[in-house]
């Protein structure tokens, strides 16, 4: 599985990183979304910690910084909850297990091209593509510290509302839905995200 999981991976990132200049570079420049963004964000997932399935409730806080037309480096930080996912075979076993809980930290950074963008003036909805990789640290009651190198790709969509006021602190809101593949040592796993972005 692992093998697969990094293969798919490989693939992705590949795919990704050779359509996304063609893609990008047909929307209009004048909508490019250069700015510094500060971001929230709610998630919920799973993750392979030593072979057994973990459910991850996370919140996490970002920033972001443009570098070229339509892509932006960012950088993040999660705390993690960890808890138990049952299989057919923990029902299979009695006793039962104990229940698997724990804690997490994970750190991010990467890479956001946009793929799709249409809008003016006040209001732009894009489609986001993203890639990268970063670290986590997981702490559960049943198999202690765990260090889990990370790599990620996904999909960004939501959209951008604009203010015309020169005196605002925040002159962009952002909304978005999140999709993120994540590959780890055990596997790969997976991550779907509520987030809220404010900018300059």
């Amino acid at each position: 599985m692992v093998k697969w999981a990094t293969l798919f991976a490989v693939v992705a990132l590949a795919t990704f990183a050779r359509l996304t200049p063609a893609l990008a570079d047909e929307g209009d420049g004048a909508d490019d979304p250069g700015f510094n963004m500060l971001d929230i964000r709610f998630a919920m997932g799973g993750l392979p910690v030593e072979g057994a399935p973990s459910l991850t409730v996370s919140l996490g806080l970002g920033v972001e910084h443009p570098v070229f037309k339509k892509t932006r480096v960012f950088g993040e930080y999660e705390w993690m909850w960890l808890f138990d996912r049952p299989t057919e075979r923990t029902y299979m076993i009695d006793p039962p297990p104990p229940e698997r809980h724990g804690t997490g930290q994970r750190a991010m950074l990467g890479l956001r091209r946009e793929l799709f963008g249409k809008g003016r003036h006040a209001f732009r909805a894009f489609v986001d593509g993203e890639l990268g990789g970063g670290l986590a640290l997981t702490n559960d009651n049943m198999s202690g510290l765990h260090t889990l190198p990370t790599g990620f790709i996904g999909l960004r969509a939501g959209y951008d509302v604009y203010s015309r006021e020169d005196e605002s602190p925040s002159r962009t809101f952002e909304f978005e839905l999140l999709f993120r593949t994540l590959i780890v040592p055990d596997g790969y796993g997976g991550l779907f995200g509520l987030g809220m972005a404010w900018g300059n």
